[in-house]
């Protein structure tokens, strides 16, 4: 009746709070370290209803608890605390507390340790950092690292320290601690240009068209011999330029060629090896943009000599990427191919040394559909001593 006389005279209405029957804690369990915290925090019922709370621990050499709730603990054990609503002490609630051993930093990286200062590789080699580096302390609780290059056209490294020279020149590799301490230690490697790349041939005079130890297959001073397959000559243009007193073709693809010269022989060349172990495919190479090569040529492309005029029958191969596109340099390359690196497609119908009839050589990847300057000249084999 006087809510409503105070309602009619236009007067509000203050509505006291809901008295507090019951509190609920955030957590009913909690597990702190000892010296450090964890907060707990409180809500009641019914909705709207509040109160001041008192918070207090069974037993404080184990654990405390702030006026707001914050759980110390202070030794290794078990405790309850509890929390009392001041306008209703029979509104209580507990958590139980356990107290962990205090927690022992890890122990961060405080060096890394290179073998060497420095290294030299050759383009194309690859070399594992990984086992070339000491993480100290031994007890350290993260050794992992993060490898970085400077310059990866020089060379690339890897997620696990496998390194791979790419192109003449220095790079500075830093391995970082990944544990956050910030240590990093750096070292150099030095890529050295292969010795038969360059403008000239390393040995103008080891010509293999000179050499008597050396088996000709061709010698590509006739550009009838360096054909193209007829289903890749769509669109493609071809100059000619002599490499060495008038001997040698530098053939210009573009298109979407792969492959960028095939000799076919009518009759077979005796390359006059006698054990395969020891025989070796040399020819010259010329580029004119080595590092573009490189960097478009994928795996998968193929240096093949076969006897059926076939790739996938009596034939062996090396990858083209590996063994051209990640070693040569701009202009004349001197390529010697061991056969005992190759690859043979049908080992139970193997390549004949005795019978080569077919070459060729291509390439995967953006290499096939960039326009380059190749040559091919002096195509022969020879056996080692």
């Amino acid at each position: 009746m006087a809510a409503a006389a105070l309602a009619g005279c236009g007067g509000n209405i203050i509505m006291p709070s809901p008295m507090v029957e019951t509190i609920q804690l955030s957590q009913q369990e909690i597990s702190v370290c000892a010296g450090e915290t964890e907060p707990v925090s409180v809500s009641f019922a019914p909705v709207g209803s509040s109160s001041p709370v008192e918070w207090t621990s069974d037993d404080e050499r184990i654990a405390t608890v702030s006026i707001i709730g914050v759980v110390t603990g202070v030794a290794e054990g078990t405790v309850k605390i509890h929390a009392k609503a001041t306008r209703n002490a029979r509104a209580v609630a507990e958590c139980l507390v356990n107290v962990l051993p205090e927690r022992i930093p890890d122990v961060l990286v405080s060096s890394i340790k290179f073998a060497e200062t420095s290294w030299e590789l050759e383009i194309g080699d690859t070399f594992n950092l990984s086992e070339q580096i000491t993480v100290l302390p031994e007890d350290a609780a993260n050794k992992s690292v993060t490898w970085n290059s400077s310059k990866p056209e020089v060379a690339t490294i890897n997620g696990t320290g496998l390194l791979t020279a790419m192109s003449a020149g220095t790079t500075i590799i830093k391995a970082t601690a990944n544990d956050g301490s910030g240590v990093y230690s750096s070292c150099s490697i030095t890529v050295k240009g292969s010795e038969q790349g360059g403008d000239d041939p390393v040995d103008p005079g080891s010509d293999p068209a000179a050499d008597p130890k050396v088996t000709m297959f061709d010698s590509c001073d006739n550009m009838d011999n360096i054909t193209q397959n007829p289903k890749h000559r769509t669109g493609m243009t071809v100059e000619t330029i002599g490499r060495q007193e008038g001997k040698g073709y530098i053939q210009r693809i573009s298109g979407t060629d792969a492959e960028i010269f095939i000799i076919g022989r009518q009759e077979a060349i005796d390359s006059k090896i006698k054990d395969k172990s020891k025989g070796h495919l040399v020819f010259y190479f010329y580029i004119d943009d080595a590092a573009k090569l490189k960097s478009k040529a994928g795996a998968g492309g193929r240096i093949e000599i076969s006897q059926s005029g076939s790739p996938s029958l009596q034939c062996l191969y090396w990858d083209s990427q590996k063994y051209l596109a990640n070693k040569v340099q701009d202009g004349w390359n001197y390529i010697d191919l061991p056969f005992s690196e190759g690859t043979e497609i049908t080992p139970d119908n193997p390549f004949n040394q005795a019978g080569a009839k077919y070459f060729r050589i291509y390439f995967n990847g953006q290499a096939a559909s960039i326009e380059f300057t190749y040559g091919l000249d002096a195509v022969g084999f020879y056996e080692d001593e």
